[in-house]
């Protein structure tokens, strides 16, 4: 992401109350491009993560601060956070150290440090207990995997269960979904080659083999907003650059029988090529108070080529809105929002292709791998020319066009920052007297970057 004033979330100036002291989630300020302070003063490091609600408290979990480790960028495990205005957040500690807990690994994947990337936290209810699934791998891609965790409680602690490359095949980027029964999915990049779809099994531990594939992508991301109605979010392949997000679409009744037809790029306007520079992490569906759905599109601003690099990666939150033509979603960007500003939006119908707009171009059926089915977008195999595989994951050297015009927020919503509290400073002056935090040394180094680079 790109760099760096510290805060992102705050709550409204003049909110509805639901009582005294608490603020309407749809109320909270948003300001894209930034890093929130938790309720200690720290900066919130949740990269490629998602949120959880559960009950009226709302938990975002993500890869811890990304040190710059071994000529590279990585998270000693899983960081959460609660809040239940989506506004004030609160540490709730590394809930998963890699480090630490990793064990009986094989051979391939050597000593720590690790990869830990893209955690993701599904509740079973089926077994009453919280599964932690994650992208594990060597520093050099040499055993893309996937990790598991369990706990009784979403705040842990986790228990290591195990790491296994699902279906035997290699896992790159990864996500899930749940649908209401219960049924989970593990959505990853197969390989680097393609997207590929497996029902995890009844304890969320294993895969039961793919069923569903879709063209080649990272950082998926899957939504239904009605029955029978899937989308799949997500980025082409250019390491830590970003690039024009992705969108497809599947009518099934189960994403277990998903076929997939490749929709029009959901970005917009000026940055649309980059997604704004930012990569595709999670679609959070958040209900209103009168019962209102929003999707917010939760993508990371990885900052490669800006001051201090991914050591001050950020965040970008934008709603994720129906389109008038029936093809889906667009990303909608602003410098400063907040969800209620898009309530009359949000409760459009979401009608896909409804005859009145032009079928998606290239929506032929072809076979994917073990016979699943694809739909647009090409074969699920890469062309000769992309490299697939680690190969994949290199950045250009050469920034994408326009991303100057993305690397930090906008003068205008700097200054809706001035008016709230603890907007004036950067970043937390880290103290003796401060909450100690694992690798705070290095949460301290980042904090003083983003500083002197904003006061330069």
């Amino acid at each position: 992401m790109a760099g760096n004033q510290v805060l992102q979330l705050t709550s409204s100036a003049q909110p509805n109350r639901l009582q005294d002291g608490e603020t309407l989630p749809e109320e909270a300020l948003i300001i894209p491009g930034t890093l929130p302070l938790d309720t200690d003063g720290h900066p919130v490091h949740a990269h490629g993560g998602g949120i959880l609600k559960v009950k009226d408290t709302f938990y975002w979990f993500g890869e811890s601060y990304k040190r710059p480790l071994l000529n590279d960028y990585l998270s000693e495990g899983v960081n959460l956070y609660s809040s239940t205005d989506m506004a004030t957040w609160h540490y709730n500690g590394l809930v998963f150290n890699g480090t630490e807990q990793m064990k009986d690994l094989p051979a391939a994947m050597g000593q720590a440090p690790f990869r830990i990337e893209r955690p993701k936290i599904l509740f079973n209810e089926r077994y009453n207990e919280y599964v932690l699934l994650f992208h594990a791998d060597t520093v050099s891609f040499a055993y893309p995997s996937v990790g598991v965790a369990v706990a009784k409680e979403i705040t842990g602690p986790y228990t290591w269960v195990r790491i296994f490359q699902p279906d035997g095949q290699s896992s790159y980027d990864m996500g899930v979904f749940q649908e209401d029964d219960g049924t989970a999915f593990l959505v990853r990049s197969v390989k680097n080659e393609f997207v590929g779809i497996s029902q995890l099994s009844p304890d969320y531990t294993d895969t039961l083999g793919i069923s569903s594939t879709a063209p080649r992508a990272e950082g998926p991301a899957v939504f239904r907003p009605m029955q029978g109605s899937y989308f799949l979010m997500g980025s082409h392949l250019t390491g830590w650059a970003p690039n024009a997000p992705m969108l497809f679409h599947a009518s099934a009744p189960s994403l277990f029988t998903a076929t997939w037809t490749e929709l029009p790029e959901p970005a917009r306007g000026e940055g649309a090529n980059i997604t704004y520079n930012s990569q595709s992490s999670f679609v959070f569906p958040l209900e209103f108070a009168d019962g209102t759905v929003l999707y917010i599109y939760m993508g990371d601003r990885w900052n490669f080529y800006g001051p201090g690099s991914v050591e001050n990666a950020t965040y970008m939150w934008l709603p994720l809105l129906p389109r008038s033509d029936g093809l889906g979603y667009e990303l909608h960007y602003e410098n400063k929002w907040r969800p209620a500003d898009y309530r009359d939006r949000a409760r459009v119908a979401v009608v896909y292709n409804n005859g009145t707009a032009p079928p998606p171009a290239a929506a032929t059926e072809t076979a994917g791998a073990g016979g699943a089915r694809v739909q647009g977008g090409g074969a699920v195999s890469s062309a000769g020319s992309e490299p697939t595989g680690a190969a994949a994951k290199r950045t250009p050297v050469t920034p994408p066009a326009g991303i100057e015009e993305f690397t930090r927020p906008s003068t205008s919503a700097l200054a809706a920052l001035s008016s709230t509290q603890a907007s004036s400073t950067a970043a937390p002056r880290v103290t003796a007297a401060a909450s100690p935090r694992p690798a705070d040394s290095f949460v301290r180094r980042a904090a003083g970057r983003v500083e002197a680079w904003l006061t330069g």
